[in-house]
């Protein structure tokens, strides 16, 4: 199962390019001026930066999981602009704490396909993760 879902990851990063690609300047009033992909950016450092302080924590949450999570965010909220880096920012904690808590980070293409699914793990590494995300959200609220 693991060399499959590891092909099927691939085969949808062309198509990802692409909207990547295309994604700055769709939605800003300042065509390629958005925050899309510091918000990105922001989240896949959060990650990385929880299992360097915990190296013993199994990768269970990679990056991908984070461009996933964006892509969807992208999709529903229209306003990227880069003066909406904080909001969208906050906006992206808020949903990966969500889906943690859920156990469920959607694929982008395949709605009912969590690709959470994919991976063994335990409900207390995964709790670990979720209590992280959910201590850096904590700065942002008033």
């Amino acid at each position: 199962m693991e060399g499959q879902c590891r092909w099927w990851r691939l085969s949808f990063s062309a198509i990802e390019k692409e909207i990547v690609k295309h994604a700055d300047g769709t939605y800003s009033s300042s065509q390629g001026q958005t925050c899309r992909k510091d918000v990105l950016r922001l989240l896949k450092d959060d990650l990385a930066m929880f299992y360097e302080n915990n190296q013993q924590s199994e990768k269970i949450v990679c990056s991908y999981f984070m461009k996933s999570i964006v892509l969807r965010l992208w999709e529903e909220e229209r306003s990227w602009d880069i003066t909406d880096l904080l909001p969208r920012y906050v906006n992206a904690l808020q949903t990966t704490v969500s889906c943690l808590f859920n156990q469920n980070i959607q694929h982008f293409f395949i709605e009912n396909e969590n690709l959470l699914d994919e991976k063994e793990m335990s409900a207390k590494e995964l709790n670990r993760i979720e209590r992280y995300f959910e201590s850096l959200l904590k700065r942002y609220r008033v």
